[in-house]
């Protein structure tokens, strides 16, 4: 696994505790509103690897890449992320209409948050068929938590990688969805 590594500025964190406040508390919260952060961090993480993304927060996705709208999953962590180590959709997460699941993690050191790592991308259809179910109050074998909701769990190692070019011309990244 070759994640995109992002630092993570002081920038991004107000702009991050800025939109999570302006949003409030979503229905089916997993964490009642307190991973609003998180998930926008993982939101300007990728718009920082890939500036010509665009942001387009509806219900449906979070960001437009290359004419994909990509829904983001982010998961705050302590360590970097390994390849065994699993992205995760809530079942009701599935109901959303993006073409691609992006897949993010963010290493805190403390209560800072550091680095994030952009750790690889699905279509959605293969998500489902390919990832395994988890229901609600089951112990994953693989990590040994409880899960909070039902979802859908696949190792990071099964997900596509981003491929980065740089233009040389103008600087703009490209990557092959």
């Amino acid at each position: 696994m070759r994640a995109i590594e992002v630092d993570i500025t002081d920038d991004m964190v107000t702009e991050a505790k800025d939109k999570a406040a302006e949003l409030g508390k979503l229905n089916n919260s997993i964490r009642g509103g307190k991973g609003n952060i998180v998930g926008f961090l993982g939101e300007l993480a990728i718009i920082k690897a890939f500036p010509e993304a665009k942001a387009i927060n509806t219900y449906d996705a979070d960001l437009e890449l290359m004419g994909y709208s990509m829904e983001v999953k982010t998961k705050d962590r302590t360590v970097a992320p390994r390849s065994s180590y699993e992205a995760s959709v809530a079942n009701f997460n599935t109901r959303q209409n993006a073409d691609l699941y992006v897949f993010v993690s963010l290493l805190r050191k403390a209560n800072t948050y550091v680095k994030a790592y952009v750790v690889g991308y699905t279509k959605k259809p293969a998500y489902i068929e390919q990832a395994r179910r988890i229901e609600k109050g089951d112990i994953d074998p693989s990590n040994g938590w409880a899960a909070s909701a039902d979802c859908w769990n696949m190792e990071y190692s099964k997900l596509k990688e981003f491929k980065l070019v740089v233009d040389e011309n103008n600087g703009c990244r490209y990557t092959d969805i």
